[in-house]
């Protein structure tokens, strides 16, 4: 089993800081247009880059919420919380 190290400015851990900061779940153009104020990308479809990292994700990090709309699994709680206030 290899150990990646992953990148502190890959999308995957730009889309995390993203979230944490933001605390709420967000959509992923959203997300993709929050990274973007940080990062350059050469890429053509940034959007889709997040989309895909977002959905791949291997370590239970990101939590789907709705079409598009992802959150942090550890802000499941403070999510449930704020939406059970509206």
């Amino acid at each position: 089993m290899t150990n990646k190290k992953i990148n502190k400015n890959s999308f995957y851990q730009l889309a995390k800081k993203v979230l944490a900061e933001q605390k709420k779940p967000m959509h992923y153009v959203d997300i993709t247009k929050e990274i973007l104020k940080t990062k350059e990308t050469k890429g053509k479809s940034p959007e889709r880059t997040v989309m895909a990292v977002i959905i791949r994700d291997k370590h239970d990090v990101f939590k789907r919420i709705g079409d598009g709309v992802f959150g942090l699994t550890k802000l499941k709680e403070v999510y449930s919380a704020e939406s059970s206030k509206v």
